[in-house]
């Protein structure tokens, strides 16, 4: 029964042009250098198993502090927070690197900005929100980027107030979401291709609400207390739909305690089966198991960074959780751990050197998409791919299955020419 579409498909496959690139980029780290004396962003490939190798360390400006990556991972974004270190109290610089194949970064341009950036987030591949706050008020203001240039082009702004320091997306939904710490509010805007945004709801919490993170599947929000409070807090809601006036709704039993003092930083595994959070005073990272309602509960995890202030920024990437270590005594850099099933940490590797003092800006991780036409596994799409594809016809293997639809049948043949022809 298989015999003869093998036959046909590989009749068919001799039509097929020549290798198409596939997803240059390996997995990447980003760590940008809130430094005065000539900040850097440094950049490492993330290898399959979880060690760092250093691939880049550019110029990004003073007091390199929000960064962001797009989508598609061709552009990094990079702010400077530098008051009036720059020359000016009312501008900043903007960076904008193409990141190329090796994971090394290239210098689009730079370009000034109001002051003074916290964070920053890509609507899409060319629309870049950009988060500025001076202690009084905050704002958000939506940019259309010139990627040949770097230019940009002001397509809105709206004013959640206060002082905002954090940004979360939801691409899919075409949701973002900003906070006022001093407020004690997070915000939801609805965003459209343009980059226009419109406010659609608000809540109120009785902590301060850092470093915004949001679930996998963008059903969860999470936020850290900080010094507020009792100094413990983590906060999470359930996030509704975009049409409900509402935004969000605490979980059951928030806010939790972090069991630390001063959370600061936050960290979703890719699975959405574990939060860790990281504390300003005591430095620790504590992790908690995220039930199926939301609510956490503290696994043990626990890792102490240093001395108060030493931890920069957390991130992850599938079951690898980075942070960055500015303690001096220590030595700076970047630590890489792999999450256990029950939530453990085991740390991979040593201190990663990331060159520049004060490894404190935004810790980005950036991985390609899944390439279902690479069913040789080689990180290239080329013809060989069809015969990786006829095997697994045969034996009827999960990367048969190129159209999602659960099954192995003729007609992934068709779905594998269309997805060998985008090269992914």
């Amino acid at each position: 029964m298989k015999t003869a579409p093998a036959v046909v498909l590989l009749l068919a496959a001799m039509s097929l042009p020549g290798a198409v690139s596939a997803q240059p980029d390996n997995p990447t780290l980003f760590v940008p250098h809130y430094f005065s004396g000539g900040a850097t962003v440094a950049t490492f490939v993330i290898n399959p198993d979880g060690t760092l190798t250093p691939a880049d360390n550019e110029p990004s400006g003073i007091w390199s502090l929000g960064a962001a990556i797009s989508p598609n991972g061709a552009t990094l974004a990079v702010g400077n927070a530098a008051g009036t270190d720059d020359g000016s109290s009312t501008t900043d610089q903007l960076y904008l690197f193409h990141v190329n194949a090796d994971s090394t970064l290239s210098l689009i341009g730079t370009t000034t900005v109001p002051s003074s950036p916290q964070e920053m987030a890509w609507l899409d591949d060319d629309t870049l929100a950009y988060f500025r706050s001076d202690l009084g008020n905050s704002f958000i203001n939506s940019y259309d980027v010139d990627l040949s240039t770097g230019a940009l082009t002001l397509v809105d702004t709206v004013v959640p107030g206060g002082f905002g320091t954090s940004l979360a997306i939801d691409r899919d939904n075409g949701l973002l979401f900003a906070q006022d710490s001093f407020g004690e509010t997070i915000f939801r805007y609805t965003f459209d291709a343009s980059g226009t945004m419109t406010p659609a709801g608000s809540v109120m919490q009785s902590t301060f609400p850092l470093d915004l993170v949001l679930s996998p599947d963008a059903s969860l929000l999470y936020t850290a207390g900080g010094i507020s409070g009792n100094s413990d807090a983590i906060t999470g809601f359930t996030v509704n739909a975009p049409g409900d006036t509402t935004p969000l709704v605490p979980l059951p039993g928030s806010p939790y305690s972090s069991g630390g003092d001063s959370p600061a930083y936050t960290a979703i595994t890719g699975d959405g089966r574990h939060l860790f959070i990281g504390h300003g005073r005591d430095a620790t990272v504590r992790g908690f198991a995220i039930s199926p309602d939301g609510s956490l509960t503290p696994t043990g995890a626990f890792f102490d960074v240093g001395s108060q202030g030493s931890i920069g920024d957390m991130a992850s990437l599938d079951d690898l959780l980075f942070v960055t270590d500015d303690d001096s005594t220590g030595g700076r850099g970047v630590l890489v751990f792999r999450v256990g099933s029950e939530g453990d940490l085991t740390q991979i590797g040593p201190l990663y050197d990331t060159g520049t003092p004060r490894p404190e800006g935004d810790l980005i991780v950036w991985a390609p998409d899944s390439c279902p036409a690479d069913t040789n596994g080689d990180g290239l799409v080329t013809p060989q791919d069809f015969n990786a594809w006829i095997i697994a016809f045969n034996t009827q293997s999960p990367a048969c299955d190129q159209n999602d639809d659960g099954l192995c049948t003729p007609q992934d043949f068709n779905a594998w020419i269309v997805n060998y022809n985008a090269g992914c």
